[in-house]
């Protein structure tokens, strides 16, 4: 069973996630934060094998949570969902320790398959990502 954090300030977004993600039979999604801090202190009391978060949030970003996170719980893989394309975001997003980058005009599948990639140690970037490889990093 792969355990889930998902961190987004949209209740809808998580909610949404929610039941896409828990339609896969080996994911259980443990919680969910409206913010980077309550995100945290769930990653920290849960350790989730995944943490899925927003990039672009009230007060700490996404970038800032994957630097805490991978501190609190290091054994923890992060995949950022975002709307944004940008590969210097995504280069940010995985220099602080992302392992995924999945963008939010994605079909579900893709996040999906960022998900399995994060929890079997490798790393996963959005087609939507032009001009940006993980053998750079």
């Amino acid at each position: 069973m792969i355990n889930i954090v998902i961190v987004d300030d949209h209740m809808m977004v998580r909610q949404g996630l929610r039941l896409l993600l828990e339609a896969e039979q080996d994911f259980r999604v443990a919680g969910e934060a409206g913010d980077g801090s309550e995100g945290l202190r769930l990653t920290e009391a849960l350790k989730p094998d995944i943490l899925i978060t927003d990039l672009r949030m009230e007060g700490m970003d996404g970038i800032e949570v994957t630097r805490k996170a991978r501190l609190c719980s290091p054994q923890t893989r992060i995949v950022v969902l975002t709307m944004h394309s940008e590969p210097a975001l995504a280069r940010q997003a995985l220099i602080a320790g992302a392992s995924g980058y999945v963008v939010k005009d994605s079909a579900i599948e893709e996040l999906i398959e960022a998900v399995r990639s994060a929890a079997s140690g490798q790393r996963y970037l959005s087609p939507a990502v032009s001009g940006l490889s993980l053998t750079s990093l």
